[in-house]
């Protein structure tokens, strides 16, 4: 709920920011997901559109990919105070850097925004940008303004009131210095909360797996097995993590149509899309060292897992029966990785068996799913 500052009913038009404020996302990085998942080589156009400017890299990427608003996340306290804000005849304006087209299909979803303001492919209306903007539109000191980052200063500077949305102290108090701060939205979620969320620790016990070698041939007292073994495990749980990391990205609008998914960090805007673009590279990277670290062999394994789970994320997942002998695939990969970084003779009779076991586990899972799915 809102902390007010101050209790005055304003008349003077209300301008929102999008971004962070009104949604708990960005939509520039959304419509950047959706348009690499359709086609990956679009990454390659992404550097040639920025260097002619922001505003055409939104504008680029808005005629590519479409956004449904009506799966994205909004900041529901603060859409509560607009719309009671709306039905008392107040002037609510859409103010933004992305692009027009994105945010104009925001504003025909919620029906409360008398006008819309963006990046037209030419204008980054942001920081400054907007400050001007909305001072030539509406006059100096004479607009509220709500806004989430250091990036609205310029903005508040103009403006008559400031409301801090998903904001800090430090924050609220820097924009109290441009102008009075009416209410005050704070963020309703831990970053590191967050991130732990992201990482999913307790997948890694999957990962345990590797230590199967070393309990079959009776050597887990061997401390410098049982160190590698370690090692191992670290590398794959790094690389996993990163994995859960890329697949939350790729099935954002997915998981915000689930049940449970839609609570995960990045499709609840509990972090943002652009952290997990450098997060998952980087555990990946980091996996990748541990394991080279090990052997060659270990390595090239951890490559193998990386290149199945990645596709079976992008594509084989959406394949009946083919996403499961995926799935068993991947258990089994974990069990030679175990054999390689151990240095542990292989088994055939062990192998046999769990390449059964996992299938049958596999099609347990599906199972379950179709079953909630049916229900």
């Amino acid at each position: 709920m809102p902390t007010p500052v101050a209790t005055e009913q304003s008349t003077v038009p209300l301008c929102v920011d999008l971004d962070g404020t009104l949604i708990n996302t960005d939509l520039v990085w959304e419509s950047l997901v959706r348009l690499l998942r359709h086609n990956p080589l679009y990454a390659l156009l992404v550097p040639v559109w920025l260097l002619a400017g922001r505003a055409r890299l939104k504008d680029e990427i808005a005629k590519r990919a479409d956004v449904d608003p009506a799966c994205l996340p909004y900041n529901q306290p603060l859409l509560q105070y607009l719309r009671s804000e709306h039905r008392t005849g107040r002037q609510l304006i859409l103010a933004t850097a992305s692009d027009g087209r994105l945010a104009r299909r925001v504003a025909d979803h919620l029906g409360l925004f008398n006008e819309v303001l963006a990046s037209d492919g030419k204008t980054n209306l942001r920081g400054k940008n907007k400050g001007a903007r909305l001072a030539e539109r509406f006059g100096q000191r004479a607009f509220d303004y709500a806004g989430n980052s250091v990036v609205d200063l310029p903005v508040w500077q103009q403006s008559r009131q400031a409301i801090v949305v998903n904001g800090g102290a430090q924050l609220e108090a820097r924009a109290g210095k441009c102008a009075p701060v009416s209410l005050v939205f704070p963020s309703p979620t831990s970053p590191l909360r967050a991130l732990i969320q992201a990482l999913r620790p307790h997948q890694w016990v999957k990962n345990l797996i590797i230590f199967v070698p070393l309990v079959t041939s009776h050597k887990l007292r061997e401390i410098p097995l049982t160190l590698k073994a370690v090692v191992a495990f670290i590398a794959f749980s790094l690389c996993a993590s990163g994995v859960y990391v890329l697949n939350d990205l790729l099935d954002l609008e997915a998981d915000r149509h689930h049940p449970g998914k839609r609570q995960r960090p990045f499709a609840c805007g509990a972090l943002p899309i652009s952290f997990g673009f450098i997060l998952f590279p980087l555990l990946i990277a980091a996996g990748g060292i541990l394991a080279v670290t090990l052997t060659w062999s270990f390595a090239a394994v951890v490559g193998i897992y990386l290149a199945l789970t990645t596709t079976y994320s992008w594509r084989l997942k959406q394949v009946p029966l083919l996403d499961v002998f995926s799935l068993a695939a991947l258990y089994t990969i974990r069990l030679v990785a175990g054999h390689e970084a151990t240095g542990v003779a292989y088994s055939f009779w062990l192998l046999l068996f769990s390449m059964f076991i996992f299938l049958s586990l596999a099609l347990v899972k599906r199972f379950q799913e179709l079953v909630a799915a049916r229900q």
